[in-house]
């Protein structure tokens, strides 16, 4: 009885040996090739994610000048705009500093504007920072826009950077407590200073041989506490992200100490020097200014300290992605040939024996019984050639008994 294949199946059943093998192999490879993909896309948006974080943290790294310079020359308008005269020549300098740091700054968002969409917020301190800069009328004035700049403009711009570049996002926690201390708290704890240092000082050459005023104490008081709060959360971001990374350990531990050492001074120093000091004396202002700079600056240096671990860890991150890819995608490539390579061998193994197992059949049905079947082994082929030579040898038995009957009769 003929076999009868299902709908649809003739044709596949009708297909030769060599066709169905690569038929098998193409869709073992289906799934192999979706699961290539999805390690390609994997390691796409996990290099994608490294570079895009390494590239917020270059624009970050170039924020931060900015907002020490223009944190400086408001420090230094207010002291020349109490009579300090001598600090005109450095309130000048900061300023081009300052121009200098902002032309760093649209450069970066030249680069990633539009990718990070800071264009806005650069554009706001491009117009902002020239009237603060220029403007040198009152200290109240003058202070109003410096502090325009840093909060409506900077603070803004580096959360921007932060979140858009994925840098708040990094997988791995020390990172992110330390990328959450760079971008969130430090800046805060540093403008926290700087306005205790603008404050101080200025007490300290406008008030000579008088007691800081109400006003003074309270508002260095409320700066006290939030420089101190802000402190207190960037050092526990830092020892979260020390105790997990060796390489934060090593490179951060030391100016973690000594900008902890050298705010302490400056606040302690606030503290007995303005805020309780029954008489100010201004031939103290200038050391106080430089060391709320140190303080500051010290503060400052912790991004430039981690910026290494960090841009090595993106680096390392982008190379394992490509590295896995790389791997995973030869070791499914070289399985895909050597799955071609068995199925043109298993196809030789049956197609050529197969070939010439029906050309020996057809030479036998044409009366060449004495064809010889040159086919050896114990699988199916070979069965099928044994049966073949046992039927040849039938054959020829059969003719050779019908011959001799002739002949007899």
């Amino acid at each position: 009885m003929r076999r009868r294949h299902l709908p649809g199946f003739s044709q596949l059943a009708n297909l030769g040996i060599s066709t169905k093998l690569g038929l098998i192999v193409i869709v073992l490879a289906i799934p192999i090739g979706a699961l290539l993909f999805v390690q390609y896309q994997d390691q796409q948006a996990a290099t994608s994610q490294a570079d895009s974080e390494s590239n917020g943290l270059d624009y970050v790294a170039a924020v931060m000048p900015f907002m020490r310079e223009v944190q400086l020359h408001r420090g230094l308008v207010e002291r020349v705009l109490n009579g300090d005269e001598p600090a005109r020549a450095n309130m000048q300098r900061t300023a081009a500093a300052a121009d200098a740091a902002l032309a760093s700054i649209n450069e970066m968002d030249s680069r990633w504007g539009s990718d990070f969409e800071t264009k806005e917020l650069v554009a706001f301190l491009n117009t902002e920072w020239p009237k603060a800069r220029d403007n040198a009328t009152s200290t109240q004035d003058s202070s109003a826009l410096h502090n325009s700049v840093i909060q409506q403009g900077v603070f803004p711009l580096i959360t921007t950077i932060a979140t858009e570049s994925k840098l708040v996002l990094d997988p791995d926690l020390d990172n992110r407590s330390v990328i959450i201390a760079l971008t969130e708290t430090l800046p805060r704890m540093t403008e926290a200073l700087s306005q205790m240092r603008i404050q101080g000082t200025g007490a300290l050459v406008a008030r000579r041989n008088m007691a800081p005023t109400q006003e003074t104490r309270q508002f260095l008081a409320g700066q006290s506490a939030l420089a101190e709060f802000e402190a207190q959360q960037l050092k526990s971001q830092l020892e979260t992200a020390m105790a997990h990374n060796a390489r934060f350990e090593t490179d951060l531990r030391t100016i973690v100490s000594r900008s902890e050492t050298t705010r302490g001074v400056f606040m302690d120093n606030t503290e007995s020097s303005v805020v309780n000091a029954t008489t100010l004396s201004a031939t103290g202002a200038e050391a106080y200014f430089m060391l709320g700079g140190s303080a500051i600056d010290l503060s400052n240096e912790l991004l430039t300290s981690a910026q290494e671990a960090l841009q090595a860890d993106f680096d390392a991150r982008s190379d394992a992605a490509r590295q896995d890819f790389a791997t995973y995608g030869s070791a499914a490539a070289i399985g895909i040939i050597i799955a071609i390579g068995l199925a043109i061998f298993i196809s030789a193994t049956i197609t050529r024996p197969m070939t010439h197992l029906a050309e020996v059949a057809d030479r036998m049905s044409l009366g060449e019984l004495d064809v010889e079947i040159d086919i050896e082994g114990d699988n199916e082929i070979g069965q099928l050639a044994e049966s073949l030579r046992r039927m040849q040898s039938s054959l020829r038995s059969a003719i050779e008994r019908l011959r001799q009957r002739r002949v007899a009769a």
